[in-house]
């Protein structure tokens, strides 16, 4: 089964919840930026985190491998009042636009050939959000294929060039999950460009 039947076979049938259940980071952050321009939410699933970027006054896209998946996040922006564009892709063959987000999230995803692309996808003193799992949720699910799950530190090491807001991704972490909050620095290296 491929990765898109998986997902469109996870999602399909879900009812639709009105409700916007975003990532707790991003949440957290919220009030730090400036809430105007492009936000983009990776492998959004059922898009609450572009729902909230919308509700935010970003104008949200929301890009994902499931159809199905994609169908729901339209219809909790529906029922919201919101407008999230919403694109089916296989991020391993689209190529991210250059230096068009001001925010870009990314959940519970990991395909580290885009990490170039998704750096070059922020504007100068954007925001990029990262959150996935890593090696100790092999732990509990030693079943979970090892190339999705991240090394401890690497996200700090592919991000070293940036601004690190906020990050758990040190070696006392014990969380299953790693988590990196940072801004793409400006051309002259200023890393608070367009700062709030």
């Amino acid at each position: 089964m491929s990765d898109k039947q998986r997902w469109d076979q996870k999602y399909a049938g879900r009812r639709v919840e009105a409700q916007i259940s975003a990532d707790p980071l991003v949440v957290h952050y919220l009030p730090q930026m400036s809430g105007h321009g492009l936000a983009l939410d990776v492998a959004a699933g059922t898009g609450d985190n572009a729902c909230l970027l919308a509700q935010s006054g970003y104008q949200s896209f929301a890009i994902d491998i499931s159809i199905e998946g994609l169908k729901l996040c339209r219809a909790k922006a529906r029922s919201n009042g919101l407008t999230v564009y919403a694109f089916v892709a296989d991020l391993s063959k689209y190529p991210l636009p250059v230096s068009r987000f001001d925010v870009v999230v990314v959940m519970r995803f990991l395909n580290r050939a885009l990490y170039p692309q998704l750096k070059n996808a922020v504007r100068p003193g954007g925001w990029l959000f990262y959150k996935t799992f890593n090696e100790r949720y092999l732990q509990s699910r030693p079943d979970f294929p090892r190339a999705y799950v991240l090394n401890t530190g690497e996200l700090r090491e592919t991000f070293a060039d940036w601004l690190e807001v906020a990050t758990n991704d040190l070696p006392k972490n014990r969380d299953t999950t790693s988590f990196w909050v940072g801004r793409r620095p400006g051309p002259g290296g200023d890393p608070v460009i367009n700062a709030i």
